[in-house]
């Protein structure tokens, strides 16, 4: 099923390109982000790197329709076996309230690390209107996943969203919504023996359904300060995800490959605050409260000996700390130089034992848009 799609994508890009002179005059974007972490892949046995990236996007709307093509390249100077490719094509069209479009998404790993390499398809609709001066947002979008190696992940994706935003003269704004996940993976046979062990599941298909919610209140408290805090829940309601399976690797998540957030049920709690300094220097901070629990796996009590009759569970704690530059070169935001700062810190506390780690990372970043 997988093929690549990276000379497809590259080309047809070009080829877009080349209409330059048609169709008039594209968005373009290069920024760069160079980043040292201790521990960039939230590992217990951290190695630390200095990571750089390089991002480059092009945008162009014609008659009936826009397009763009994203991709940027990350290298890890002391892990080079890590370094990767991203790249993503899309075509969308806009009304005043109605939006839909397609996107085609490809990660490309070195050969020590292929297992990481995926071929994404997705499609969206996006409808806004107005209530009483509510505005209301629904999304709907499917995605089709193709993995290269790791090929009992193949999953079909959907999900169906419903979001609302009102401001108050109090300058406070509400915010909330909610949204159906839908995960089917389509090569598992969860009836069947591997290694002479029964899986054990609820389902005679590999899927998952959850269901997230969330509600933010953001505060105007001076004209250049604000304030805003966010709770989200996620409950898993059906499917194997809500199963331990009596193996190793667990049907149901890419969680050991991947942060995939339809793998876990718990609840976020984040407060942020913004301030505009002086020479419009924007300035963030945030705390996030994470607890994780995985029904469809199993805790790790010691380096190499799995418990399946215990459901793996995180605590986890960020720190966000950023401050951001944009220089305007004429009248709009197509001519602009953006600078940012940024500096993390995650705790990441699990029950199992190769989920227990911490990170520390600081970046620089500079973009052109032109």
């Amino acid at each position: 099923m997988y093929f690549n799609l990276k000379y497809l994508l590259f080309g047809i890009f070009l080829l877009i390109a080349t209409s330059e002179f048609t169709f008039g005059q594209w968005n373009l974007t290069v920024s760069t982000l160079q980043e040292y972490s201790d521990n960039p892949f939230h590992s217990p046995f951290a190695e630390e790197s200095f990571i750089s990236t390089l991002n480059f996007g092009v945008e162009k709307s014609f008659d009936y329709f826009s397009a763009a093509y994203h991709g940027n390249y990350t290298n890890f100077a002391n892990l080079t076996d890590r370094n990767y490719y991203w790249h993503q094509l899309g075509f969308w069209n806009t009304t005043n309230n109605f939006m839909y479009g397609i996107n085609i998404e490809q990660r490309l790993n070195g050969e020590n690390f292929n297992f990481y390499n995926y071929l994404n398809y997705s499609g969206y609709l996006r409808y806004r209107f107005n209530i009483n001066n509510t505005y209301i947002f629904g999304n709907t979008s499917i995605n089709v996943t193709d993995y290269s190696e790791l090929n009992d992940l193949d999953n079909l994706f959907g999900s169906i969203s419903l979001n609302a935003n009102k401001s108050f003269k109090s300058k406070t704004t509400l915010i909330g919504g909610t949204t159906l996940k839908y995960k089917n993976y389509f090569n598992t046979e969860l009836n069947s023996l591997e290694n002479n062990v029964n899986i054990v599941a609820n389902s005679n298909s590999a899927f998952t359904s959850q269901l997230t919610y969330y509600v933010k209140i953001a505060q105007s408290i001076t004209p250049t300060t604000g304030l805003a805090l966010q709770y989200t829940g996620r409950n898993i309601i059906a499917g194997t995800a809500k199963t331990i399976r009596k193996l190793q690797f667990a049907y149901g998540d890419e969680s050991k490959y991947f942060d995939d957030p339809i793998s876990y049920e718990g609840y976020t709690g984040n407060i942020q605050l913004s301030q505009i300094l002086p020479w419009e220097i924007i300035l963030r901070t945030s705390y996030f409260f994470n607890s994780k629990v995985y029904p469809s796996q199993g805790a790790y009590i010691k380096i190499d000996y799995l418990n399946t009759d215990t459901k793996r569970k995180d605590t986890q704690q960020i720190f966000n700390f950023g401050m951001q530059k944009k220089i305007y070169f004429g009248k709009t935001e197509n001519n602009s130089l953006i600078l940012l700062l940024n500096y993390q810190y995650i705790n990441n506390s699990s029950n199992s034992y190769w989920y227990n780690y911490e990170v520390n990372k600081i970046n620089l970043g500079i973009s052109y848009n032109f």
